[in-house]
């Protein structure tokens, strides 16, 4: 026992010796031998004014093969100036991985994880923080620690480096930006590529190219860039679209196959996979759709089957206690889903789909920004994408729609995904207006809205609590217990639903108090005596729009002036998108969510012994080519009657078009900012 202690003490001595001996090395090499730009300490006369500089980025990676994927070696190190409070403030706190190191028996470290931060003052001082401050970021993290930067000033610079070196990465390919947050004076990116390795890369969008030289034993690619101005502060955009960027990959010096016929490849190794026992689900079939041949309708009855809280327990494993958060369904949901069609004869196929944010094939080097899409070869066809608690078959995710997928088979076998139009994409608010009879300085306020396509996220997110997602797939269709796997999960979905209904009240005045939040910071108001009534979920496709009903009151939308009152009636249909002055003038394409409408009809009671005057104001017309924004208003008997419309009909524009979106933009936000006048008789 002796002994065995005895070497365990040594072996702790070594590693803690190992690692101060790696953590030495790798700081003299980042700090010490750095490249000469990080000894700068001016900026350029012409960022003098930015938050922050950095003065130098500095990104290196190193690859090796090796038995199971490659050694990797990655420095990153960043030099940034300080320049106000706000940039003091950010950089206070810095947040990064533990410190890890492993060694083998000879004292050669394997991994390692090392971080350095310093900071040099004005009069050229310099001061290492001591990461021994660091605590856990949250109270699960074993990871991300954070580490607080003290004393800092406006004029400070930080240098601050990470160092990886991995003996079993298999991450080779990967998308860079050039624009960060801040300018940068120089940046440099290497790699260094041993045994027989080569780089792949695309630039895109003015991206510099690399240059090939050789290195001790290796091939050395590097890129450098200079004098880059910070990220623009752009609305509506994919900045892998529009940015400077490039996108490479680390392969050996063997034929790879491109990115279009990976996603064939890879479509055809899933086609292959093993089968999936589908017997709980022939069994629902059975039991409420026997003899159903509309493959239509079986084709959306299996979609909600599988989205089904009970169903995404069964088949992957999800919890049933947080039913509104379904972000890591796993690709299993194509395979099990592939197969039902496949049951019930559904002609189908696989297709793998860029995401625009990212492009088409042509501009990707890995698949890491495509999804599955699922085609029906219905007329007309039908497109699944991965599903969210309240997707319906054929809501395509926006992310993928247009977009040329994929299809298993041949590289040749192509098809654009579905889009969809400014029509399938609405929301629509039935307004009524009145002045409260028991005191005429507030509004009273009723509201009923109807949302479908995309546009009925939001509102889905915003009124929709566990409660009431469990309570609509509480039908009698799902609670058959056809097996002791199903009847062991709907025990569990009925305890959950139990136990959202005890606290239902407490759910319920929280959403209350986050509409009411929304709303108050939508119209900047402030709005008492808050009612809410969901009619309508949106989440089946006999019933596929969000609609509900809110009454409020509004008690400062109204000012006396004399025996008259002012009413800021436009603010009724929330803020509208104020394009800043310095976004006025645009060089990028304009990359919107999807194409849609929205539109309010509003009825205003004129109260007794009142006219209205300023009814001009709100009769407004701004169209074009890209989208609109157009309000109608009348009196109508006692009633000031508004329709306003606004729509965008594309989802991409040419940068060119951008004066076209501003001009109906500024249009609805002059109509924001009406107001009319009730003038007493």
């Amino acid at each position: 026992m002796k002994k065995v202690l005895l070497t365990l003490g040594c072996n702790v001595m070594l590693s803690c010796a190992l690692f101060s001996q790696t953590e030495k090395k790798v700081k003299e090499q980042m700090w010490d031998e750095a490249p000469a730009e990080f000894k700068i300490t001016k900026v350029p006369e012409k960022w003098k004014n930015e938050s922050a500089v950095l003065i130098a980025v500095l990104r290196e990676h190193s690859w090796e093969t090796a038995k199971a994927g490659y050694h990797e070696t990655f420095n990153s190190h960043y030099r940034i100036k300080l320049q106000d409070k706000a940039a003091v403030q950010e950089f206070s706190e810095m947040s990064f991985n533990n410190n890890t190191v492993k060694t083998n028996l000879f004292g050669k470290a394997l991994r390692y994880r090392i971080l350095g931060i310093k900071v040099i003052k004005a009069n050229g001082t310099e001061k290492e923080i001591d990461l021994k401050d660091a605590v856990k970021e949250d109270a699960g993290s074993n990871k991300e620690l954070k580490i607080p930067i003290p004393n800092l000033e406006p004029g400070d610079i930080i240098d601050y480096f990470a160092a990886l070196k991995d003996d079993n990465s298999s991450s080779v390919s990967d998308e860079e930006l050039l624009e960060m947050k801040y300018p940068v004076i120089k940046q440099t990116l290497r790699f260094n590529l041993y045994d027989k390795l080569e780089l792949t890369y695309k630039s895109f969008n003015g991206a510099p190219e690399f240059q090939r030289s050789f290195g001790d034993g290796c091939v050395v690619y590097t890129l450098e860039d200079n004098m880059r101005e910070k990220s623009p502060d752009l609305l509506w955009d994919y900045d892998y679209r529009t940015a400077p960027n490039f996108r490479y990959r680390i392969k050996s010096r063997q034929v790879s196959p491109d990115a279009k016929t990976l996603a064939v490849n890879t479509l055809n190794d899933i086609s292959r996979f093993p089968g999936i026992d589908i017997g709980v689900v022939v069994d629902y079939m059975k039991g409420n759709f026997k003899g159903e041949t509309d493959q239509k309708k079986i084709t959306y009855e299996l979609y909600n089957l599988l989205r089904n809280p009970l169903y995404l327990k069964a088949y992957f494993g999800i919890q049933q206690g947080n039913p509104l958060r379904l972000d890591n369904l796993p690709m299993e949901f194509f395979l099990v889903m592939s197969q039902c069609l496949d049951k019930y004869k559904i002609s189908h196929d696989l297709m793998l789909a860029p995401s625009r944010g990212y492009g088409p094939f042509a501009n990707l080097v890995n698949l890491s920004s495509c999804d599955i899409v699922i085609r029906v070869n219905t007329t007309p066809k039908i497109y699944i994408t991965r599903p969210t608690p309240f997707s319906i078959a054929n809501e395509t995710a926006y992310q993928y729609e247009g977009t040329t997928a994929a299809v298993k088979y041949t590289i040749d076998n192509l098809d654009t995904v579905g889009t969809s139009s400014m029509e399938q994409n609405v929301t629509n608010m039935q307004i009524k207006v009145s002045l409260d009879d028991a005191d005429k300085t507030k509004i009273n306020v009723q509201r009923n809205i109807v949302a479908k396509g995309h546009t009925k996220e939001y509102h889905q997110g915003l009124v929709v609590t566990n409660y009431d997602y469990l309570k609509a797939y509480d039908l009698p269709k799902y609670q058959v217990e056809r097996s002791r796997l199903m009847g062991g999960i709907i025990k569990d979905y009925n305890k959950e639903k139990d136990k959202y209904e005890q606290r239902l009240t407490t759910d319920y005045n929280d959403r209350d108090k986050r509409i009411k939040d929304e709303i108050e910071s939508e119209m900047d108001v402030k709005i008492s005596n808050f009612k809410l009534n969901l009619k309508s979920i949106g989440m089946w496709e006999t019933q596929p729009t969000t609609e509900y009903s809110e009454n409020f009151t509004i008690e400062n939308l109204t000012k006396k002036a004399g025996p008259n009152t002012i009413i800021e009636l436009g603010k009724v249909i929330e803020k509208q998108l104020e394009i800043k002055d310095d976004q006025l003038k645009r060089t990028r394409d304009i990359y919107m969510a999807y194409p849609r409408t929205f539109s309010n009809d509003i009825v205003f009671a004129i109260p007794d012994g009142y006219t209205v005057e300023g009814v001009e104001n709100f009769n407004i017309k701004s169209e074009n080519g890209s989208g609109a924004f157009v309000s109608t208003a009348k009196i109508d008997g006692k009633n000031l009657v508004i329709h306003t419309t606004k729509y965008y009909i594309n989802n991409f524009y040419p940068a060119s078009d951008w004066n076209k979106i501003t001009a109906f933009t500024k249009s609805a936000q002059g109509f924001y900012n009406a107001k009319i006048l009730l003038k007493k008789n």
